[in-house]
């Protein structure tokens, strides 16, 4: 396995074994996948400035700006390295216009200074494929805070 680290230089990844990663289109996110997988994981951070944010409160204000409600039970609290946590969380949705279901993996991660937003998706049923590997992905990010 490798790892990757962000356009911004504030947080690197393990890739998973067979995952390929990349910057996004927009040269400020890094996205990861498998060759003929069944979805992409995209990280992109923020540098909201010196407080230190808690992971569930933002995720649950991020989910709640998509219209997703979550019990409090159904998040999970990951531990990172150092001083960053991750809070994290998987739902279905429908998507109406193309008439299917997708399975989402969604979560925050924070440390001093520093935010990261991490989301995958792909067709419902699918996710039992890559569940694992972008779990265990999540869980080797490591928050480096300086950066650009």
């Amino acid at each position: 396995m490798s790892e990757a680290r962000d356009p911004e230089g504030r947080f690197t990844v393990t890739v998973p074994a067979g995952w390929s990663a990349a910057p996004d289109d927009d040269q400020d996110g890094l996205e990861l996948w498998k060759e003929d997988g069944a979805g992409t994981l995209h990280l992109i951070s923020f540098a909201p400035g010196g407080e230190v944010l808690d992971p569930g409160e933002e995720l649950y204000a991020f989910l709640e700006e998509r219209g997703v409600e979550l019990e409090e039970d159904e998040v999970d609290d990951v531990p990172l390295p150092g001083d960053a946590e991750l809070a994290l969380c998987e739902y279905v949705s429908e998507d109406e216009d193309a008439g299917e279901s997708l399975y989402w993996t969604v979560g925050v991660a924070t440390a001093p200074g520093v935010l990261v937003f991490a989301t995958y998706f792909c067709t419902a049923g699918q996710e039992a494929a890559e569940r694992e590997a972008v779990r265990e992905a999540l869980a080797s990010l490591r928050i480096d805070g300086g950066g650009g």
